[in-house]
């Protein structure tokens, strides 16, 4: 059944969300007054993971989206503690509609410095003031009863763009022309080629001038992945997009190829990186630099070290200016597992995290579309070198241990995350297979070991475990994310 319509309220209630449906509220665990911990949204002291099914039919309307908080336990994360979000929420602005797709784009970021985690929700597909699929963004405060107040973010150039919220992140923007005073800003994708920055705090919703991007305006932002360089406020943002405007047509005739840049957004300071549609930061040699990885599942084999089934370029230390080493990986490596084949999308969702606590961190990619997009994740530890493809594993719903099984359209890998959600110093995995059970969606859980993943104690949640019923076509595990 669909999610069921509850009575709009509009007071903000001090207690979980519930939804008419019978959604099962967030359980209340005792949370302690500790300092915050990056992605803790109930400061608990355990990081949470929020996974998005937008697709979501809520009260009867088709694609209005929901979004899901885990909590994380000493036993990792716990589909019975969980709280639902949606448009029809006590305390969320606006209301379900059909097309929404509320939960598109999540960002999860303490916005107003309370120790809380904070959620950042995008709805792409949103009618707003008459502005048929303007899009909205909306941000979910993170309290002791888990996210339960709400605000909505105001497009300050609705009429420029449309599917605002497409794509989001946050970041603190100061470099040579400080963005929003320096201040923590939102940064949010829409269909053109332009970045709206929105103070994070929300005291002045006008935002700043979009910086543009040497991408097609008919296509948009794609992606955006904030890189967080140590010991400065100079943050930079990584922004995705597609085609150039300048009349290049790309690899593929068409204008559409990935397309990725780096760059500091007060100062207009760009950097052109491998093409990609993806991307993720991390400490993958353990020296303390960031190292940024790109993920490109389109390439059609034309650039060197590229796979016809997609590949990954990791740029060591290329936050500082040239990168220390550059490695592609491809499914053709030597010792990564298969081969590239059209259609495996090797590179769709990339993740960095320390799973063996060695100090330095490993890279998870996801290719949805291997063996008939029943989908596989690749696992290739860090070294204080280039990463470890020689003992890469790689992971699917047949691997011994993992449930369910694999079966064409799962798109297994289509999100991956990697979060220490049990505080044992291991990052566990979260992958999200956005087409299991006919489009329903499904997300695993995989532990962390001193031997990497492991699957013991591997979990599997379905929509109905983690409280949105038989909703249809629902794709969870659309998006899974942490801070």
């Amino acid at each position: 059944m669909p999610l069921e319509e509850p009575v709009r309220k509009r007071t903000l209630l001090m207690s979980a969300t519930l939804l008419a449906s019978g959604l099962t509220p967030l359980v209340a665990a005792g949370a302690h007054a500790v300092a915050g911990v990056p992605g803790d949204i109930d400061k608990d002291g355990y990081r949470d993971v929020v996974v998005a099914a937008p697709d979501t039919t809520v009260g009867g309307r088709a694609k209005a989206g929901a979004v899901v908080v885990l909590y994380g336990t000493s036993k990792g994360v716990d589909p019975a503690r969980r709280t639902v979000l949606t448009q029809n929420s006590t305390g969320v602005p606006g209301a379900a509609e059909s097309g929404d797709r509320f939960g598109a784009a999540v960002v999860v970021h303490d916005l107003n410095a309370d120790g809380y985690s904070d959620l950042v929700v995008g709805a792409p597909g949103e009618d707003v003031a008459g502005d048929d699929g303007g899009g909205s963004v909306t941000v979910v405060y993170g309290t002791a009863s888990g996210p339960v107040k709400a605000k909505g973010v105001a497009d300050p150039w609705p009429a420029s763009h449309d599917a605002w919220g497409r794509t989001l992140a946050v970041g603190t923007y100061d470099s040579v022309n400080p963005v929003n005073g320096g201040k923590l800003s939102i940064a949010v994708g829409a269909d053109d080629a332009e970045v709206t920055y929105m103070p994070a705090d929300l005291s002045a919703q006008t935002g700043t001038s979009g910086n543009g991007h040497d991408f097609n305006p008919a296509y948009g932002i794609v992606a955006l992945t904030p890189l967080d360089l140590p010991n400065t406020d100079a943050d930079r943002l990584i922004a995705h997009g597609r085609g150039v405007s300048d009349g290049g047509w790309g690899y593929d005739g068409h204008g559409d190829d990935p397309h990725t840049t780096l760059y500091e957004p007060g100062g207009f300071d760009y950097t052109t990186l491998p093409a990609g549609t993806t991307s993720a930061v991390g400490d993958l040699n353990g020296n303390g630099a960031p190292d940024l990885v790109i993920g490109n599942p389109e390439d059609p084999a034309q650039s060197p070290g590229s796979s016809l089934g997609g590949h990954v370029t990791v740029y060591f230390d290329a936050a500082y200016g040239s990168p220390s080493r550059v490695q592609t990986i491809t499914q053709d490596t030597p010792g990564v597992p298969g081969s590239g084949e059209a259609g495996d999308r090797f590179g769709t969702s990339v993740a960095i995290g320390d799973t063996d606590k060695d100090g330095k961190a490993d890279l998870v990619v996801g290719a949805p579309g291997e063996d008939g997009k029943a989908g596989a994740v690749t696992v290739v530890r860090g070294t204080s070198g280039a990463l470890d493809t020689a003992h890469a594993r790689v992971w699917t719903q047949n691997s011994g241990g993992v449930p369910g099984g694999s079966e064409a359209g799962d798109a297994f890998g289509g999100a991956v995350r990697l979060v220490d959600t049990n505080k044992d110093g291991y990052a566990d995995l979260l992958i999200g297979a956005p087409g299991e059970n006919g489009g329903a969606g499904a997300l695993w859980s995989l532990r962390g070991s001193a031997g990497s993943l492991t699957a013991t104690g591997a979990k599997n949640m379905t929509v109905s475990a983690v409280g949105l019923g038989s909703a249809g076509a629902a794709r969870l595990g659309t998006v899974v994310t942490t801070r």
